[in-house]
C-alpha cells in the first residue's frame, strides 16, 4: 500500500466537521530543522491525526508520528539508530478562541490568515521534542564499558591548600 502525503495546512474547524483523519507521511524534505539535527537525513515520517470535536464543543485535532533517525551516541561517538514516536493534541487558537481558555490537556495550535494550521510544521515539532536529550547506546551495545571509564586524577600540584585556612587560624 502506497503512503499519501499529509496535507502541509488544513483547516481544522472544516475538517472536524467532516471528521476527517489523514494517515500518511511528511516528507523529510521539509523538516529541515529536524535533519539539521541528524547525523544523516532520515527517512519520511509515519504520521497519522485525526480532527473531531469534545464534549465542550472544541475543535481538536490529535495524532501520532514515528520516524526511524540517526544519531551520534553521546558516550561513544557512534552512530546508532533511534525510532522516535511523537503523541499530540492541539486545539486551533485564534483571535476569537485564545490559548488561555483552552484546557489544560491541548497544546495550542496558531491558525493562520486563512484558518489553516500548518501539520508538516507541528509534526516536525513534535518529533523533534522527542528527541532524546543526550543520545546514548545501551550499556550492552556501547563500544565503551561505562564501568571501565575514568576521568584522570589531578596530579599533586593541582591540589590546593583550602583558602578559608587563614581565616580558620584568625578564628582561633
Amino acid at each position: 500500500m502506497q503512503k499519501v502525503r499529509i496535507p502541509i495546512t488544513v483547516d481544522p474547524v472544516r475538517s472536524a466537521g467532516k471528521g476527517l483523519s489523514f494517515e500518511g507521511v511528511v516528507p523529510s524534505g521539509n523538516l529541515n530543522r529536524l535533519q539539521e539535527m541528524l547525523l544523516s537525513p532520515c527517512n519520511d515520517p509515519e504520521v497519522f491525526v485525526v480532527f473531531d470535536r469534545d464534549e465542550q464543543n472544541i475543535v481538536y485535532f490529535r495524532g501520532s508520528a514515528k520516524v526511524d533517525v540517526s544519531l551520534t551516541c553521546q558516550r561513544c561517538n557512534e552512530p546508532m539508530s533511534v525510532l522516535v514516536n511523537a503523541e499530540f493534541q492541539y486545539a486551533p487558537v485564534n483571535k476569537k478562541v485564545k490559548a488561555e481558555d483552552l484546557p489544560e490537556y491541548y497544546d495550542a495550535a496558531e491558525m493562520n490568515e486563512l484558518g489553516e494550521v500548518s501539520l508538516h510544521e507541528i509534526v516536525e515539532d513534535e518529533l523533534i521534542i522527542a528527541l532524546p536529550l543526550v543520545a546514548m547506546h545501551t550499556d550492552e551495545n556501547c563500544a565503551i564499558d561505562r564501568n571501565t571509564m575514568t576521568f584522570g586524577e589531578l596530579p599533586p600540584e593541582a591540589e590546593k591548600k583550602n583558602p578559608f585556612a587563614v581565616l580558620q587560624e584568625l578564628k582561633k
